[in-house]
């Protein structure tokens, strides 16, 4: 699938979701997007209609997009819903779908290791 299939998906309250399962050797890592990522990271962002609006907001906006705009809206995506982080006061959390998914990723994303970087759409894509 394409990012402009699956942003477009967006648009229509559609989300592409996969439906494998991450292996039980490594259960809480996988490289790709299985159901254990969907279902944890992504279904509560849904039922918070904040985040529900904002993925239908992208998916609206890729709609006709050019490619270089489909690469800034998945962008977007990707540092928001996919591996958004934010400080309260001092300290970082993690609320994007590929972190809160991942207990290595979410444990790892909150020490001095990861270089973090300011929000700033002119500088992600």
């Amino acid at each position: 699938m394409t990012q402009r299939e699956f942003l477009n998906g967006l648009a229509f309250k559609i989300f592409h979701s996969t439906q494998y399962i991450r292996h039980h050797s490594a259960p809480l890592y996988t490289p790709e997007p299985d159901i254990v990522h969907e279902l944890m990271g992504h279904a509560p962002m849904f039922a918070h209609h904040d985040f529900s609006d904002f993925s239908q907001e992208i998916g609206l906006a890729s709609l006709g997009a050019s490619e270089q705009d489909i690469k800034r809206l998945a962008s977007i995506y990707w540092f928001t819903i996919e591996f958004g982080m934010c400080k309260e006061g001092d300290q970082l959390k993690a609320y994007g779908a590929g972190i809160l998914s991942s207990m290595g990723e979410l444990e790892y994303c909150v020490t001095d290791e990861p270089k973090h970087f300011p929000f700033d759409t002119t500088e992600i894509t």
